[in-house]
């Protein structure tokens, strides 16, 4: 399939594909297909056959699971530019253990997972590099641990705040392009501890929330409350 300049230049960047020839790089996207999701729609249910692996292109993409009571809980927030359901196939996984839905209108390309699994059997830079992605995400996942089971919800919540504003260090604007309750879900905080959380700190005049962002007011101050908990 063809791709615009802008897409092809994402899939390029991703860690996916870094270590391949360009003759790889093309092959795989000869055979790849672009899903464009409505806000809302699934690209993926949990158990269903793992056939491909995703770069998100636009959008935000949700990746849940229904507990057995049938709450939602949020397992990542995929951004543009980042992949996903890999970490199953490079394990030998044949069905998604999740579900994927657009946030927002999203597109998405799929990448088919027999093929790229043929690469990496195939090629020891292309395997080398998918073990740098992978252990990156183990050393995220294990701080994501950490946050959980060590520290309370408003400490998640701070560090979710410092993380989230843009690069630039001038900058202090968080731009909400998620629900607040599907940020709640991922730091696990119920939405209206989240929401009380907010206000507290708003009160105490270290951030001011609006409808489509948050300003964080004191920063050193947000800081000073992650050292003290550590």
């Amino acid at each position: 399939m063809k791709f615009d300049n802008h897409t092809l230049i994402l899939l390029r960047r991703s860690p996916l594909f870094r270590a391949l020839e360009p003759s790889q790089f093309n092959a795989l996207v000869d055979t790849a297909r672009l899903y464009t999701l409505n806000e809302g729609e699934l690209l993926f249910r949990q158990g269903d056959p793992l056939n491909e692996v995703f770069v998100n292109i636009k959008g935000f993409v949700k990746l849940f699971r229904l507990t057995p009571n049938g709450d939602e809980k949020v397992v990542d927030i995929i951004v543009p530019g980042s992949s996903f359901a890999e970490a199953v196939l490079f394990m030998g996984g044949r069905q998604y253990p999740v579900h994927a839905v657009a946030l927002k209108p999203a597109t998405v390309v799929g990448i088919n997972a027999v093929q790229y699994e043929q690469m990496l059997r195939s090629s020891v830079d292309v395997c080398f590099g998918m073990m740098g992605l992978m252990s990156r995400r183990m050393h995220w996942l294990l701080n994501e641990v950490d946050r959980l089971t060590l520290h309370n919800a408003t400490f998640r919540l701070v560090i979710w705040l410092l993380e989230a504003r843009c690069s630039d260090p001038t900058c202090n604007r968080i731009a909400l392009d998620v629900p607040k309750h599907v940020v709640a879900s991922r730091l696990s905080i119920k939405p209206e501890t989240f929401s009380r959380i907010l206000k507290r700190l708003a009160n105490h005049q270290l951030i001011s929330v609006n409808d489509q962002h948050i300003d964080l007011l004191d920063v050193a101050m947000l800081e000073e409350m992650i050292r003290v908990e550590l």
